[in-house]
C-alpha cells in the first residue's frame, strides 16, 4: 500500500471522535460512545476486509473505535473485531495491532443452527453452508450432485451469542453482487451462510436483503454505521482491485444504514461515470427496497450531509 493510501492513526482517531459526537449530539466522545454502548454490554465491531488492505475497512478506523470505547469505560474484554474470514483480517493488517480481540466466522466461530432468518428468496446451498449435506459414495455422487435449495440463512455464532451491540464499519467499495458492499450488504451477504440468494438475481434478492437486515437479530443490534471512505473503490468489489481505487480521505457516520448506502452508491456512480462504466446503482436495488420497507432514507433530497471537522485532541477526553 502506498503512503498516500495509508491513514494516519492520530488523524483517524480525531475524525472518528468528531463523527460520533456529531451523530449522537453529545459534547464529548466518551459521552457519545456511552450513549450507544453501556458498560457491561458486549460490542462487536464488524469490519469489511474482503476488498483487501486498500479497498477494505482500514485497521486504523477499527482501532480508533476500540480506543474510543475503552476510553468511555467499556471493558476491552467486551469488545471484539470480526469479519467472515481470518485471512482477510490478516491481509488487512489487523493481526499486527496489539489489543484487538479478533473473531471470524469461516473456520472459526461458525454458524449458529438455532439462529435462522427466512425469506421468500431461495438459494442453492454449497459446501460451507450449515445445511449443506455432502454425499459420499452414493448414486447421486456418481451421476452428479443433487441441487440443494433453501430459503434459510444462519447467523454467525459471534453475532447471535457473543455480542449485544454492533458498530458496523463497511468500506466505500462497490460490489458485483449488490452495487455497493455497504452497510446492509455487509450485515447480510457479508456474514450469513446461503448468502448468494440476496445477490443480484431475478425475483426477491433485493427485497430479501432488506428484509433480512431488518430482522431483530441483525439490524436491531447495529447502533452505528461508520463507513470508511479513506479510499473509494469503484470497480472490482467486493474483492481487492487496487487499480480501481482513488483516495477519498473521508469517513461517514449515521444511524441510518440506508442513507449511508444510498450516498455510497452516488459516489461510486460519479467515479464510474468518469471511467465510462455502468452505474453501480443498477445493481443496488436493495437500497430502494430498504427505504420502501421503512428502514431509512434513500432519496437524496431526504439525506442531509453535514461536514464535520476532526476533533481537536484537547477536546477528546
Amino acid at each position: 500500500m502506498g503512503p498516500k493510501m495509508t491513514p494516519r492513526d492520530s488523524m483517524v482517531a480525531r475524525m472518528v471522535a468528531g463523527l460520533v459526537c456529531a451523530v449522537t449530539g453529545k459534547a464529548s466522545p466518551s459521552a457519545a460512545w456511552r450513549s450507544l454502548v453501556k458498560p457491561g454490554e458486549r460490542v462487536g465491531i464488524r469490519v469489511a476486509t474482503q476488498a483487501g488492505p486498500i479497498g477494505g475497512t482500514h485497521a486504523a478506523v477499527a482501532k480508533a473505535v476500540v480506543e474510543g470505547l475503552v476510553a468511555a469505560g467499556i471493558s476491552p474484554e467486551k469488545i471484539v473485531v470480526w469479519d467472515r474470514r481470518r485471512e482477510d483480517l490478516v491481509a488487512a493488517g489487523y493481526d499486527k495491532i496489539p489489543g484487538l480481540n479478533l473473531r471470524w466466522v469461516d473456520n472459526g466461530g461458525g454458524y449458529d443452527p438455532k439462529a435462522v432468518v427466512t425469506t421468500a428468496a431461495i438459494g442453492e446451498l454449497v459446501y460451507g453452508d450449515l445445511s449443506f449435506k455432502s454425499s459420499r459414495n452414493t448414486i447421486e455422487e456418481i451421476i452428479g450432485p443433487k441441487t440443494q435449495l433453501s430459503d434459510e440463512s444462519h447467523l454467525p455464532v459471534v453475532l447471535s451469542r457473543q455480542i449485544d451491540k454492533v458498530i458496523n464499519i463497511p468500506s466505500l467499495c462497490d460490489s458485483y453482487y449488490t452495487g455497493v458492499n455497504g452497510a446492509m450488504a455487509g450485515m447480510t451477504l457479508g456474514i450469513l451462510d446461503n448468502w448468494r440468494r440476496f445477490a443480484k438475481s431475478g425475483g426477491y434478492g433485493g427485497s430479501a436483503l432488506a428484509e433480512v437486515y431488518a430482522d431483530d437479530q441483525i439490524g436491531k443490534k447495529v447502533v452505528l454505521t461508520l463507513m470508511d471512505g479513506m479510499v473509494l473503490q469503484y470497480a472490482g468489489g467486493p474483492y481487492p482491485s487496487p487499480g480501481n481505487c482513488v483516495v477519498y480521505s473521508t469517513l461517514f457516520a449515521s444511524k441510518d444504514p440506508v442513507a449511508i448506502d444510498a450516498t455510497a452508491l452516488r459516489l461510486i456512480d460519479e467515479q464510474r461515470l468518469l471511467s465510462k462504466m455502468p452505474k453501480a446503482s443498477d445493481d443496488g436495488g436493495h437500497v430502494t427496497e430498504a427505504e420502501e420497507q421503512g428502514l431509512g432514507n434513500a432519496d437524496e433530497k431526504m439525506i442531509v450531509l453535514k461536514r464535520i471537522g476532526a476533533l481537536e485532541p484537547s477536546l477528546n477526553p
